[in-house]
């Protein structure tokens, strides 16, 4: 063989190993029979994670023996101390629960916390719930402690109430004498002055009520208290309808200004002269001297 051919030949050799050590990750990577795509690893796009659903129970060993299971719920119920005695046993992965305890509630939650162990394949609770004794004057004795947290806890409620109660009342007093005075000029008859006057202080003083039932926040009782009292307010009216027609006559007088005091008028057969115009009668004096009075609502 000349020279030639073995530098040709050494030429090849040395061309092939360089090819395959090139080749080499990529031969390896597809060997394992998948080929990544640039942007995606095992079908799952970059950036996102694939959450499978979560096990409602996750076991820490293959098979969990009896007296692990027994160990396991005794310091369970002993540290929550919530059960007197408690005792446990596990027999064949059945658990004897046994004790008492205060509520039927702490019971059952007891049973769920054995059935929801690992390798308890049932529950036998034996737990008693304790009755109370009629003489256990405790739970009154909470109510009491209760009832005085919460009134220390409201009495700065209470005391605003109070204070913007007292308010209202007198900015009420005092709208009153104010509606009064500047309807001693505009209004002539006395009776409409003082149902309006009054009305006006009713007003300012319900407000202030609304206030403080807003700030306690008893609005629902307010508007409770409200319709109650529009209920009862019609009971009344319709069980003295005669007072109510005298007084609402005694306005539309007093609006109307039929005749004025001193005047003589002539009313369902009396005759005499005007008086008095009050919240239910008018009040006449007859020719011959006696005081007769009239309903408004005749009038």
């Amino acid at each position: 063989m000349s020279r030639r051919s073995n530098g040709w030949m050494l030429f090849c050799i040395v061309r092939c190993l360089l090819a395959v050590w090139c080749l080499w990750p990529r031969s390896q990577v597809l060997g394992q029979g998948e080929q990544a795509e640039p942007n995606k690893v095992s079908g799952i796009e970059a950036g996102e994670i694939a959450v499978s659903p979560a096990a409602k129970r996750v076991d820490v060993r293959p098979t969990a023996p009896d007296v692990e299971i027994k160990r396991r719920l005794q310091n369970v119920l002993e540290a929550t101390t919530w059960f007197q005695s408690p005792r446990v046993e596990v027999e064949e992965g059945v658990a004897f629960l046994s004790g008492t305890t205060s509520s039927n509630e702490l019971k059952k939650w007891a049973g769920d916390l054995a059935q929801n162990t690992q390798d308890v394949v049932a529950v036998a609770n034996r737990i008693e719930v304790l009755e109370g004794s009629p003489w256990d004057f405790e739970p009154a004795l909470k109510g009491l402690q209760e009832i005085w947290q919460d009134f220390t806890g409201s009495i700065h409620f209470a005391i605003f109430g109070f204070f913007v109660l007292a308010l209202s009342l007198g900015a009420g007093l005092l709208a009153t004498r104010g509606a009064k005075a500047t309807f001693l000029t505009r209004i002539r008859a006395r009776l409409l002055q003082d149902v309006l006057s009054r009305g006006i202080g009713v007003l300012v003083f319900l407000l202030g009520v609304y206030v403080v039932l807003r700030v306690s926040g008893l609005t629902q009782l307010a508007l409770t208290i409200v319709g109650g009292t529009g209920l009862f307010g019609l009971a009344v009216g319709i069980a003295f309808r005669d007072i109510t027609e005298n007084f609402l006559a005694s306005i539309f007088l007093s609006m109307q200004k039929p005749f004025e005091t001193g005047d003589l008028v002539a009313i369902s057969g009396v005759t005499g002269y005007v008086q008095q115009l009050n919240v239910r009668t008018t009040v006449l004096m007859t020719l011959d001297g006696n005081l007769v009075q009239i309903p408004n609502a005749t009038v």
